[in-house]
Formats: C-alpha cells, sequence, structure tokens
C-alpha cells in the first residue's frame, strides 16, 4: 500500500483511507493533533473561503473530531466534528486540503461518523448544515434537506439529515 506524504496524499488503492482516519473526543487530542485540527480549519474556512467568523468555538471544547493526518502528522488532510446540542447530533466543519480532494476522504470521514454514533448508542439520525456548494455531495450521502436555504456565515446553506436506521 502506497503511503500518505507530506501535504499531498499518493493515489491509493482504491483510495481506501478508512483504517487511517481516527474519531477522538476533544479530551482525548493530543495538543499536535488540535493543531492540525485548527490548520486545516484555517487553511479552508479562513483562507480559501474568506470566512471572518472566529473558526474555534465552544463547540469544540465538547465535540468528538474525525480526522486524517498526513504521514508525519504535521497536517490534517481532512477532518469534521459531531457534537450534541438540544437532543440532536450535528455534523461540521467538514474540510479537506485542496491536495486530498476527490478521493472520497470526506465521504469517508462521513462513513466514519455514522458508524461510530451507531456503535456508541449516540443517536440514529444525524443533521448538518450544508454550504450551498456541498449539497450535492450531501444528497448523495443519503442525506435530505430539511426547511429553507439559510445564511450562516454569509454563505448560503441547507439543513439536511439523514436516518441511521
Amino acid at each position: 500500500m502506497e503511503r500518505i506524504l507530506s501535504s499531498t496524499v499518493k493515489k491509493r488503492q482504491k483510495n481506501d483511507f478508512s483504517k487511517e482516519i481516527q474519531v477522538k473526543h476533544f479530551n482525548e487530542l493530543s495538543a499536535r493533533e488540535v493543531f492540525c485540527l485548527s490548520r486545516i480549519r484555517d487553511d479552508v474556512f479562513v483562507a480559501e473561503q474568506e470566512i471572518t467568523v472566529p473558526e474555534l468555538d465552544d463547540q469544540d471544547l465538547s465535540a468528538y473530531h474525525v480526522f486524517l493526518l498526513n504521514e508525519d502528522q504535521s497536517n490534517a488532510l481532512a477532518a469534521a466534528r459531531f457534537f450534541s446540542e438540544e437532543g440532536r447530533f450535528y455534523i461540521g466543519r467538514v474540510a479537506v486540503q485542496k491536495t486530498a480532494r476527490h478521493r472520497g476522504i470526506a465521504s469517508q470521514l462521513l462513513v466514519a461518523i455514522e458508524n461510530y454514533v451507531l456503535a456508541n448508542s449516540l443517536t440514529k439520525e444525524l443533521y448538518l448544515h450544508a454550504q450551498a456548494s456541498a449539497r450535492d455531495f450531501y444528497l448523495a450521502s443519503g442525506y435530505h434537506d430539511v426547511g429553507p436555504v439559510f445564511m450562516e456565515a454569509g454563505i448560503p446553506h441547507q439543513m439536511m439529515a439523514k436516518s441511521l436506521a
């Protein structure tokens, strides 16, 4: 099997990263992992998408973080988080480095989240706020629209949900 290099992903057989994707509660993260998660979110949401609202928030402290690190563990190639709020579990901050896109990693992050919440009996339904540009990706992943489009951080979003039962 080929290896993940520092800032790029070499093509893998079937692009299967599932064994390297980690799921950890914030309290389980190392300082290096927190740095890598902060870096990818800053790269994708602040630098690339020019979102000006604060990237880190209090949800990070109670969230489970799902991520794929590069080989030398100096950066996350992809990351997401999920957390409980008002009786619902939400997925958020799904980010994939430009060099790692179009390899199925985001789909594998979603599957890792779904498997984790089912295995731990956390919920049977997941929600997320999809950026309008990512809506088709989530539809293809089994999510459906809930309610009207709304603005969040200056970007149109769609609330979406998926039943895991």
